[in-house]
């Protein structure tokens, strides 16, 4: 009875021993699947270096919904939290009858120490299927004093999302370049200046990416999500934007100094740009949208953006910037400001560049007044700039559409709507509209003269 009580006494002291600091370390892996033995070790060095909580990518075996193997999954990763005495969080794949056809459902689960399910994270591969899945909880409480929402990637751009800290497991394909993780991650955690611990990585808020080492990813947080501030620049994009719906403007920078205003309908962004050096043969433009872009698996979001927008080669369908490095343009100074609505939306700083940036050299900043909420981002002395500017959400635009969904072994997904909107598709339809209205203008000139 004695030992009983030691023991009990000992968990209870290391429990509040960890409640009572003011920060916890959080461990991820660079990749997005590994073998099972691969995850067991993965697990094994987190506990060894005293990690608290790991995003844990999905073991190669549990991958495809196909096989069947949720419940062999479920029991394996929680062997693993148990053994080692750690937080795990899981994404896995299962496949549910549903509406008298197979529907793959994705799961975020969260393991204590104990290798129990605090947490079940639950939701339809397809948004618009009408499974009724069960979700226990959103949020998990820890033996270390920190309360963690649960998200898969899209939450952070389809909800306004309110706490410290959140995990997030599960993959994504955003289709719209500056929505991609890593970089929305950063720019996500920057604005919110929150823990986001993520199997695309660790942030620690304001202060961007943070961690050490290359496979195995381990970073200590504060719980209280305050830091310092360091602009969240990101290096890498997709090579190519669709920018058919932009209202753009070229920027003629061999001016030095260019003031432009660039409205799409009644939303209008400013811009003020000043440089101190020969731009050469390179296109600078000032891009305005407001309106519903298609975010992925049938998803369409409100979206309002601003932006300087480097393109190699012409603005008419797309901007590809991906064979760019260095482009030999200093900016001393690049203002672009917008009036936003002051509810349901939410702004984010958009930086790419081959480039780091300084925390002197970066501002972003919020006011309310007059009903609207004005945003200016603000770059100084900067150089190698591909993309910067304001990305803008309107919740209330938001809809789920339906879409011509293939699924293969993997969850992965085929969507119609990407072809509709090719390059090749849209130049055809061009090609054709001319066509038809050189017609148009023949047989109107015809009936003219006959009558």
């Amino acid at each position: 009875m004695g030992c009983l009580l030691n023991t009990v006494t000992i968990f209870l002291l290391v429990g509040l021993t960890k409640s009572s600091t003011h920060t916890y370390k959080a461990g991820t892996v660079s990749s997005t699947q590994c073998s099972l033995d691969a995850c067991a070790q993965l697990v094994q060095n987190a506990a060894k270096a005293n990690v608290d909580v790991l995003v844990l990518p999905v073991p190669d075996i549990f991958r495809s919904a196909q096989k069947d193997n949720y419940d062999e999954a479920v029991k394996v990763i929680s062997r693993l939290a148990k053994d080692n005495k750690i937080y795990v969080v899981s994404h896995l794949l299962e496949k549910v009858r549903c509406q008298e056809k197979n529907e793959i459902i994705r799961s975020n689960l969260v393991f204590d120490r104990q290798g129990s399910v605090v947490s079940i994270y639950r939701k339809p591969l397809d948004p618009t299927a009408t499974c009724n899945v069960t979700t226990t909880e959103t949020t998990f409480v820890t033996d270390f004093g920190v309360t963690f929402g649960v998200l898969m990637p899209e939450d952070l751009v389809l909800r306004n999302l309110q706490g410290k800290n959140f995990v997030v497991a599960g993959e994504w394909g955003s289709e719209i370049p500056v929505l991609a993780a890593p970089q929305f991650f950063k720019s996500w955690a920057f604005t919110t200046n929150v823990n986001l611990v993520s199997s695309f990585g660790v942030f620690a808020g304001k202060a961007g990416e943070t961690g050490h080492g290359t496979d195995f990813i381990v970073a200590e947080l504060k719980k209280d999500g305050e830091y310092t501030i360091n602009a969240p620049i990101a290096t890498t994009s997709p090579h190519v934007q669709d920018l058919s719906q932009y209202v753009i403007k070229p920027l003629d920078l061999t001016n030095q100094d260019v003031r432009e205003t660039v409205c799409h309908g009644q939303f209008c962004c400013q811009f003020h740009v000043k440089t101190s050096a020969s731009v050469g043969e390179l296109k600078f433009g000032a891009a305005a949208f407001e309106g519903v872009r298609h975010y992925g698996g049938g998803q369409n979001i409100g979206t309002q953006e601003c932006a300087l927008l480097l393109c190699n080669g012409s603005y008419k369908r797309s901007c590809d910037i991906g064979s760019i490095n260095n482009t030999n343009v200093i900016f001393d100074e690049v203002s672009i400001t917008a009036n936003f609505k002051p509810t349901e939306s939410a702004q984010f700083p958009i930086i790419l560049s081959t480039d780091s940036l300084s925390n002197s050299q970066f501002q972003f900043d919020s006011k309310h007044e007059n009903n609207t909420s004005q945003v200016t981002v603000k770059l100084y002395e900067g150089q190698n700039l591909l993309n910067f500017g304001i990305f803008g959400r309107d919740f209330s635009k938001d809809y789920v559409g339906k879409t011509v969904i293939y699924g293969n072994d993997d969850g992965l997904t085929y969507k119609i709507y990407e072809y509709i909107n090719s390059d090749e598709v849209l130049e055809f339809c061009d090609y054709v509209w001319i066509r038809l209205r050189v017609l148009i203008f023949v047989v109107s000139i015809y009936v003219l003269e006959m009558m």
